[in-house]
């Protein structure tokens, strides 16, 4: 039996880095929620019918800890949205999301990413 012996010499730095990783983490999704959530809101205008511009100006977006929305605040904008018996859908925000969805997923991957190595540059 060959017995090997392995010496971790920087293991303080690596507890160190692994101790901030979930406030870097955190951080870093925050970010991503905030790219992701105005990507939306950008397509979303876009995306909006135009008769008068309010439903388009009525945008807004609210952020939280790991948490963010965005939408219209027209009191009719779920109509033209979902539609009626009267008018069809027109699924403005839901496209917006539809459509942005591999750069929002890039937003999160790179967040991880960047996490990622910021702990591996604090180790080395």
């Amino acid at each position: 039996m060959v017995n090997v012996k392995v010496k971790i010499t920087n293991l303080r730095e690596i507890k160190d880095a692994f101790n901030k990783a979930p406030k870097r983490m955190t951080k870093a999704l925050n970010e991503a929620i905030q790219k992701s959530i105005f990507t939306i809101e950008r397509q979303s205008k876009i995306n909006a019918p135009v008769r008068t511009g309010f439903l388009r100006a009525s945008h807004q977006s609210v952020f939280a800890n790991l948490r963010g929305e965005t939408g219209p605040t027209a009191s009719y904008s779920i109509f033209v949205h979902e539609g009626t018996r009267f008018m069809r859908a027109r699924p403005f925000l839901m496209e917006a999301v539809q459509s942005s969805d591999s750069q929002v997923q890039g937003f999160f991957k790179q967040a991880v990413q960047d996490t990622l190595d910021d702990i591996a540059r604090d180790v080395g």
